[in-house]
């Protein structure tokens, strides 16, 4: 296994779930479920994650699915494999081909 630290992080793998609130001070990388609510720096659903509740960070990846509430303070991507349902807060927003959102934007900058 290579040397990374993990200090700080949260990997939730495939299949687990997890029903709480959770604050990460750094990367959260979600392969199973997360219901409730889950803040870190940067956060990464990778295309079986998925996220029932509210998500927030400075850097979203969304590959899954997330369904409530999204805000992000930096930048929000939605991959082609990504669906996102609800209220979605941002800064900046990128969504690839095959992306689906459904819900109310807020740009968090109205006059930048």
């Amino acid at each position: 296994m290579a040397e990374v630290n993990q200090q700080g992080c949260l990997f939730v793998g495939e299949g687990v779930v997890l029903k709480g609130n959770f604050e990460v001070p750094d990367i959260a990388s979600i392969s199973g479920t997360v219901e409730g609510e889950l803040v870190a720096k940067q956060i990464l659903i990778e295309s079986t994650g998925i996220v029932r509740g509210k998500l927030s960070g400075e850097s979203i990846d969304i590959r899954g699915e997330v369904n409530e509430q999204v805000s992000s303070s930096r930048s929000l991507i939605i991959r082609s494999t990504g669906k996102v349902t609800g209220s979605i807060h941002y800064s900046e927003i990128e969504i690839e081909k095959g992306g689906h959102l459904h819900g109310d934007l807020h740009n968090l900058n109205p006059h930048s």
